[in-house]
C-alpha cells in the first residue's frame, strides 16, 4: 500500500481542482461551447418570452452542436431569472432572454429594491427582436379613430376606462404614454392580475380599451370584438398591416416591446461576439425567421452596441412613463 501525507494528499486535491477550473477559464471563441448552455427565460411558459426563447434554443443548437435548455425563471415581473444572470459565471454559458420589462422599465419601477444594474450587471449579445404593440377599443366606442377617440374622451373626462395586465406593466404604461401624447387624456386605469383577464375586460365592455402585442391582439380584430385604433410603433406591424401607427395621425406613440441576449458581466469579448454572431445567423435561416414572424415578432439580431443603445434610448423613456404613473412596484 502506497501511504502519503496528509499535506501531500491537500496537494493533490487543490491541483486536481484547480485543474478542473482551467479550462473554463482558457477556454476561448475557437473552443465554445464545449457543454451546454443555459437560456434563462425570466417569464411563465406560453409568453412572447418563451415562444422566443424556445425557437432561438433550437436553431442554436443546431448550429453549436450543444444543446441550448431553455428554463423559465420566474418572479418579481422578470428580475428574479434576470438577477439570477447577472450574478452567474461569465464563460458564456448562461445566457438571458431579457425584455424592456426586466431592462426598461424595472430600474424605475423598482428603483433601490432591484437586485442588479441593467448597464453593469450584463454584457449585451443583441437586441434579438421586437413585437409591436396594439391599442385596441370595444366596438360599442363610438370613435372610428384615434382623432374621434380623443375628441370622445376629452368631452368624457374621467369616464372611459382601460385595463393592463397590471401596474406598471408594459401594457398600462403603453396606454400611459398614449394618454399624454394626446395631450393628457383622463381616463381610469383598471389594472388586472394578467394580460388575459385584462383582454377579457375588453371583450366584455367592461373597459373601453386595452394595449397588447400584435400577435394576441390579431384574432381578436379579425372577429371584430374589438378594433385597432392604432399601432405603437413607428412601423405599422406586417401581422396588422392595414393599421395605421398612431403617428399616421399626428400622435407619436412609440412602445415596442423587445427581446434581447444577454450574458453575466464580464464574459470574455470574443465569446460574446461569437454568441451575437451565432444568434444572428439562427435567427435568419429560413426555417427560423418564418416561426417568430408568425407570432407577430420582427427579428432585429443587431450588433452588441445597437442593444446597449436602445437601453440607453429607453430606460429613461420608460422611465419617465413609470413616474408620470405614479406605479410601484408591490
Amino acid at each position: 500500500m502506497i501511504r502519503i501525507s496528509r499535506r501531500h494528499a491537500l496537494g493533490l486535491i487543490a491541483a486536481l481542482a484547480a485543474s478542473r477550473t482551467l479550462p473554463a477559464a482558457a477556454e476561448t471563441a475557437s473552443s465554445f461551447p464545449s457543454r451546454p448552455i443555459r437560456l434563462i427565460v425570466p417569464q411563465a411558459p406560453g409568453g412572447n418570452a418563451d415562444t422566443f426563447g424556445r425557437i432561438l434554443a433550437q436553431a442554436l443548437t443546431e448550429r453549436l452542436g450543444q444543446q441550448v435548455v431553455v428554463e423559465n425563471r420566474a418572479g418579481a415581473g422578470g428580475t428574479v431569472g434576470s438577477a439570477l444572470v447577472a450574478k452567474a459565471a461569465p464563460d458564456g454559458y448562461t445566457l438571458l432572454v431579457a425584455d424592456n420589462g426586466t431592462h426598461a422599465i424595472a430600474p424605475t419601477l423598482y428603483g433601490a429594491k432591484l437586485p442588479y444594474d441593467v448597464f453593469k450587471d450584463f454584457t449585451p449579445i443583441t437586441l434579438a427582436a421586437t413585437f409591436p404593440t396594439v391599442i385596441m377599443i370595444h366596438p360599442s366606442v363610438p370613435a372610428k379613430n384615434v382623432q374621434e377617440f380623443v375628441a370622445l374622451v376629452k368631452s368624457q373626462p374621467g369616464k372611459l376606462a382601460y385595463s393592463s395586465a397590471g401596474t406598471g406593466n408594459g401594457s398600462h404604461l403603453t396606454v400611459e404614454l398614449f394618454r399624454a401624447a394626446a395631450g393628457g387624456l383622463d381616463m381610469v386605469h383598471v389594472p388586472y392580475k394578467g394580460g388575459a383577464p385584462a383582454i377579457q375586460a375588453l371583450l366584455a365592455g367592461e373597459v373601453q380599451l386595452t394595449a397588447v402585442s400584435a400577435n394576441t391582439a390579431l384574432p381578436h380584430i379579425q372577429s371584430g370584438k374589438v378594433r385597432a385604433l392604432g399601432v405603437a410603433s413607428q412601423k405599422r406591424s406586417p401581422a396588422l398591416p392595414d393599421v395605421p401607427t398612431f403617428a399616421e395621425n399626428g400622435i407619436v406613440v412609440e412602445a415596442d416591446s423587445w427581446l434581447a441576449i444577454m450574458g453575466p458581466p464580464g464574459m470574455p469579448a470574443d465569446i460574446a461576439a461569437q454568441l451575437n454572431q451565432e444568434v444572428a445567423a439562427a435567427l435568419r435561416e429560413p426555417a427560423t425567421q418564418e416561426r417568430p414572424a408568425r407570432i407577430g415578432l420582427v427579428v432585429v439580431a443587431s450588433p452588441q452596441s445597437a442593444l446597449t443603445e436602445r437601453l440607453q434610448r429607453d430606460v429613461p423613456k420608460w422611465g419617465k412613463a413609470v413616474k408620470d404613473s405614479g406605479a410601484v412596484a408591490d
